[in-house]
């Protein structure tokens, strides 16, 4: 069903979004320069935009390894976008470098990436005979639809975080620590999640995953190392995405309260308060259950610090928060429930809802 239903809305984007041209995928905006790997006649380019973050790691993907010096005049900010290598890397190789080829690749990593988050879901719940319908519900999640229209990597750092909970719960340590080490090479703020991981596994007593997780950052450490040395501009965007305690959630109250009533204004707010619905949830969740749930707990909390931390950067876009705190759905669709009434599929069931309306309505 998983495939089906993917392959339905790729196909959907690709020849009726995008008009067949494999760009559409990427967000490409007029105002950065375009990447010399690209043919502006070809490009679908959405004239007075900045682009979105796709077109960044599309241009990584053309060149990762920097060697025609204009690669780096079409990044933002090369020194954040550069972290986050992994999946353009992937794009490059297994687009055997062909640069006709690579947005192809890179569109089938995210449609591969959510059938296989379903399957290593559907394993993760292999002990919960009740709950193995449950990863269909990936389908729902706004999230995942936003990131196969605009080319990111957040799926391909979720399904790592998956592989990740997968291998931690059946004590399969070597692939814990693999899966989560790729992940903060996909996305730094995975390193949240090593540190959950960590500290599970000290208070679960697993020796042997604490013994494995200190190796885990190494590949990562190596990589930021490595940047520093090559000396790219631009600012790293920290100061920028986060300020103080509930400042951003504040403000992103007061620009729903007080902007004009329509379409996109009710949709932000419906999304928006569904993830902060699903923050609470899987903390009740995990109250209730916290022997089954404790990595989901504790990572939890760290995300629940991050959105706190959140400024309008973030918060002020719905396809920022719910790119960025896409793993939050995750976290609530992984927590083990015994709840018959589960609160836990009304959110994931209202949220397709937002998924619904975003491939319909987004332009």
């Amino acid at each position: 069903m998983a495939v089906v239903v993917v392959t339905a809305v790729t196909c959907y984007l690709y020849f009726v979004k995008f008009q067949g041209n494999i760009t559409g995928f990427f967000r490409i905006g007029s105002i950065l320069p375009l990447s010399p790997f690209l043919d502006p006649e070809t490009t679908k380019i959405y004239q007075g935009e900045i682009g979105y973050d796709g077109q960044q790691f599309l241009s990584l993907a053309f060149d990762p390894f920097l060697q025609n010096p204009e690669t780096i005049t079409t990044l933002d900010h090369p020194i954040y976008r550069y972290r986050r290598i992994l999946y353009p890397l992937i794009g490059y190789f297994l687009g055997l470098g062909n640069s006709e080829l690579i947005p192809y690749v890179m569109v089938g990593i995210n449609y591969l990436s959510i059938i296989v988050i379903v399957g290593i879901t559907s394993l993760y719940f292999k002990l919960n005979l009740d709950q193995k319908w449950q990863p269909l519900l990936t389908l729902c999640i706004p999230g995942v639809w936003m990131v196969l229209s605009l080319g990111t990597a957040d799926l391909l750092s979720s399904l790592l975080l998956i592989i990740s909970f997968y291998c931690y719960r059946y004590n399969k340590p070597i692939g814990t620590s693999v899966a989560i080490s790729l992940a903060c090479l996909t996305r730094e703020t995975l390193l949240l999640i090593w540190l959950a991981l960590l500290i599970t596994s000290i208070l679960q007593q697993k020796k042997e995953q604490i013994k494995h997780l200190f190796w885990a950052w190494i590949p990562p450490f190596l990589w930021t190392i490595y940047i520093s040395f090559l000396d790219l501009p631009g600012a790293v965007r920290v100061k920028a995405n986060f300020g103080y305690p509930f400042e951003g959630i504040y403000n992103k109250f007061i620009s729903l309260l007080t902007g004009e009533i329509q379409g996109r204004s009710l949709f932000e707010a419906y999304l928006f308060m569904i993830l902060i619905a699903i923050f609470v949830a899987i903390l009740i969740i995990t109250k209730y259950h916290r022997q089954d749930n404790r990595i989901i707990q504790i990572s939890t909390l760290f995300y629940s610090a991050m959105f706190i931390m959140s400024s309008m950067t973030i918060l002020g876009y719905y396809l920022d928060y719910s790119r960025v705190f896409m793993d939050v759905y995750f976290l609530l669709l992984l927590s083990i429930n015994a709840f018959k009434n589960s609160v836990k599929s009304q959110l994931l069931l209202a949220s397709g809802l937002g998924s619904i309306a975003f491939l319909l309505l987004h332009s």
